[in-house]
């Protein structure tokens, strides 16, 4: 058994002050959590990889817990945090464990996401609620949590970009024999999550290489990923480019009169 000073540890990359420090305003107002803050500054591009910096962070953890966030993380009450955490210790042994996640099984061939936190300007929902504990293949990569005793059995690959590391983990917890798993929690994510960006194609289809032998495909709470078959090859940059037609006629679209 290691020696932990606090219970958890929360770790989050700042790009942004601003949005860190509403964040840490957010956080100071959380009741009845042991926990330390790890701050990881990429104001000027100090890492080109997420899990470089926060493989770097983790080394540093003194939490027997490692809690990955985004700075644009919300609590919707003061016992959001204390609640959330609790459930995914109650677990008790798991690989990878969140709050936003997709199951194993599809939806009209399609992944889909369980979750019950609120996103956008908004606070919209999303997904498909959940009242208890539920097993998925992948999390998402807003908030998600490790055991640092875990992590050090299985830290960060060296995979460069800012895409897929929760989704990495899981994958690689999957194979090495454990669960991953999302709880219910009162959660505010401020932005609407990731795009399907060339450099998420591009690292989406380099997670199908090294891992679809292990998986009929890959669910995220993005998109499915097929790992068998041409469509492996051909679907991702099918969805990239209709999404770039998409966006360009939203664009220049003329306003109705």
């Amino acid at each position: 058994m290691g020696n932990y000073n606090y219970e958890y540890s929360l770790i989050t990359i700042s790009n942004h002050e601003d949005v860190y420090q509403e964040f840490r305003k957010g956080l100071l107002q959380q009741k009845d959590v042991d926990y330390e803050l790890i701050k990881i500054n990429n104001d000027q591009n100090q890492f080109d990889s997420a899990r470089t910096a926060y493989n770097e962070a983790a080394a540093k953890a003194t939490g027997k817990y490692l809690v990955f966030l985004h700075p644009d993380i919300r609590f919707l009450d003061e016992y959001s945090l204390r609640d959330n955490l609790n459930e995914i210790k109650d677990i008790g042994d798991f690989g990878v464990a969140g709050i936003a996640g997709s199951p194993w099984k599809l939806y009209r061939n399609r992944s889909f996401i369980v979750t019950t936190i609120v996103q956008g300007e908004n606070k919209e929902s999303v997904g498909t609620s959940i009242s208890k504990t539920t097993e998925v293949q992948t999390v998402d990569e807003s908030f998600f949590v490790m055991k640092k005793a875990y992590w050090e059995h299985i830290p960060f690959t060296d995979c460069p970009g800012w895409h897929f590391y929760a989704v990495e983990q899981c994958l690689r917890a999957i194979i090495d024999g454990k669960k991953n798993y999302v709880v219910p929690a009162r959660i505010w994510h401020k932005s609407t999550g990731g795009s399907e960006d060339r450099n998420y194609v591009r690292i989406g289809k380099q997670m199908v290489k090294e891992y679809g032998n292990y998986f009929p495909y890959i669910n995220t709470t993005v998109t499915k990923w097929d790992t068998k078959g041409i469509t492996k090859y051909t679907t991702p940059w099918y969805r990239y480019a209709k999404r770039q037609v998409h966006r360009y006629l939203d664009k220049y679209k003329q306003p109705e009169n």
